[in-house]
């Protein structure tokens, strides 16, 4: 009997054992096919395109995580696929997670809107409940808005079980700190110049001339994009990109002399303001030397031919880390302008591009040379505060703020953008803010109304993180630079009350706010699009609608900025389209 006993007991617990495989607590992939459309005339809303019964047989086949096909175009493109969720264990909720999205996505779910995402590169979710409880396939659609370069859905997509919303966004690298940036860089307004478009002259010594405006406006860094020989062998348009680097050793002539840019770097360290250099080290120009000399260091398709980084970046050679050699030389590289040049430091195109191990030796030996070097990454990726780098793009500041300032998102939405940053990024990360820089659209284009353009750019800069300021737009410019043309920054039309209210933000946050000030954010209105918060000792309030706002502010001890009064029964008025700022 006790031997029947026993048999029975094991069969019990092997069914449990069997019915616990069955349920889940392991991310579950979206394997499924997805099928992708272009939406250039945008007319996939008005016809549907996220209904269930919706006709997609002429969608084309596609693979996710990935951008999509065409990498020069830019706009809206509709995905689709199939989703089911095997059993969730017991006590788990479900939700649907986006690694990174390129730029901003609406989702659909069974043909209903189920939220959207604003900002590039940034992991998102979304809690689906018992949506999936019935096991049955279910449609989901996303409508992907893509605002430069290839788009697409970049990160994997997969249904997540969770106990906790903490446990779906929180990285590994937000469990660490950041290393420590140069003290000089905490606190810095950021100025980004394109010498060949800043003046008529298109000089090292016409940017020169224009250092003690340029210092007035209250900047402390400056950001010279690309000033190497441009590629002539497949250069695009008229005088091909910056990017596409011929030489990494020399200046480009039409500039100016070495001289002449070791004079700019003097000139800048004497007003006690920084510089730093864009540096492209992911591809070259097609007539790069390091082509004839070392193919080995290139990438090359499987007939040996060296080929670009992607289709859209024809002009361009792509350079193959694998090879310890060219890492070793690249190093080499950013030393020399280091030690010759006295830069401050780097801007690193695309740094996302290029492996960590490269970033974290490039780090080591750059400070054997100069202690307190400053690496700025094109990118948003965490981890890259962990490899060397000590600020990164916030993407997702300017997606949701130029978005707001539209009428096309609330101010929750920003706030929740802002908030997730401390499950993503190390602890004491510097993130630069901007409305604008050039890969962008003017932020006068994409926000017509200079009062409301003013105001968005004031958010960002005196919040949480660094300022930036592209040349050009303190003056108001609507027109975006191309930096493939010999367009010209118009300084005869300069706004010049922007300029002055520019630089009198940014003397408040030089005289209110240190690199370790607290800063929460809160939605005063949200229906009213009314964002506000408090850094330091300020309290700012910033009025994204047209209707005047009237709140109250206790502890108020003076008026310090904008368009702001008080009236006699102590109530705040805050103007249309502007902002205030309380200390």
């Amino acid at each position: 009997m006790k031997k029947l006993l026993t048999i029975i007991s094991i069969l019990i617990l092997l069914l449990i054992i069997l019915a616990c495989d069955s349920l889940s607590s392991e991310k579950q992939m979206l394997r499924s096919q997805w099928s992708l459309k272009y939406d250039p005339d945008r007319i996939g809303l008005r016809e549907g395109w996220f209904d269930v019964d919706h006709d997609r047989s002429d969608w084309e086949l596609t693979q996710v995580p990935g951008e999509w096909g065409d990498g020069d175009y830019d706009g809206f493109a509709w995905y689709a696929t199939e989703i089911t969720a095997s059993k969730i264990a017991a006590g788990y909720n479900l939700a649907l997670v986006f690694e990174s999205v390129d730029d901003n996505a609406v989702i659909w779910l069974d043909g209903r809107l189920f939220g959207k995402q604003i900002g590039y590169g940034e992991k998102f979710f979304f809690d689906l409940g018992d949506k999936l409880a019935d096991d049955f396939q279910h449609q989901l659609v996303l409508r992907i808005e893509d605002l430069g370069g290839p788009g697409g859905i970049i990160g994997s997509v997969y249904l997540q079980p969770f106990l906790e919303e903490v446990d779906l966004i929180r990285s590994q690298a937000s469990k660490r700190k950041a290393p420590a940036a140069p003290d000089w860089v905490q606190n810095a307004a950021i100025y980004e110049v394109f010498v060949r478009s800043h003046s008529k002259d298109r000089s090292f010594k016409a940017v020169e001339q224009d250092l003690d405006r340029i210092q007035d406006l209250g900047i402390d860094l400056i950001w010279l994009m690309p000033i190497y020989p441009i590629g002539i062998k497949n250069h695009k348009f008229t005088t091909g990109s910056p990017y596409a680097v011929r030489d990494y050793y020399k200046v480009n002539p039409r500039f100016g002399t070495p001289n002449d840019f070791k004079s700019l770097v003097d000139a800048v360290h004497e007003r006690d303001m920084h510089i730093i250099l864009d540096m492209v080290l992911n591809h070259t120009a097609w007539d790069n030397p390091l082509i004839d000399e070392h193919p080995e260091w290139y990438t090359k398709n499987e007939d040996g031919e060296i080929v670009p980084p992607n289709e859209g970046w024809w002009d361009t050679a792509d350079l193959n880390y694998d090879n310890p050699e060219l890492q070793a030389w690249m190093i080499d590289m950013l030393i020399w302008w280091l030690k010759e040049t006295d830069v401050d430091g780097f801007c690193f195109d695309v740094a996302e591009l290029v492996p960590k191990v490269f970033w974290q030796a490039a780090r080591s030996a750059c400070e054997q040379e100069e202690s307190d070097v400053f690496f700025l990454a094109e990118g948003a990726q965490p981890d890259l505060h962990l490899n060397g780098h000590d600020m990164t793009y916030s993407w997702n500041i300017w997606a949701g703020i130029t978005q707001l300032a539209a009428g096309q998102a609330d101010p929750s939405e920003i706030k929740r953008s802002f908030e997730m940053e401390k499950y993503q990024y190390p602890r004491g990360a510097l993130r630069m803010r901007f409305t604008e820089n050039h890969d962008k659209e003017r932020s006068r284009s994409l926000i017509q109304d200079s009062q409301l353009n003013l105001t968005a750019w004031a958010f960002t800069a005196l919040m949480q993180g660094n300022p930036l300021i592209y040349a050009g737009q303190e003056i108001g410019s609507d027109t975006k630079i191309d930096i493939h043309l010999d367009d010209l920054i118009d300084w005869s039309k300069a706004d010049r009350r922007l300029e002055k209210s520019m630089s009198e933000i940014l003397a408040i946050r030089r005289n209110w706010i240190k690199p370790d000030s607290p800063f929460q954010i809160f939605i005063a209105d949200d229906e009213k699009r009314i964002l506000a918060y408090k850094h330091g000792s300020l309290l700012n309030f910033f009025n994204f609608s047209t209707d005047t706002f009237k709140f109250s502010a206790a502890g108020m001890d003076s008026i310090l900025y904008g368009d702001l009064s008080l009236t006699g029964d102590g109530t705040l008025v805050l103007g249309p389209k502007n902002f205030g700022v309380i200390q």
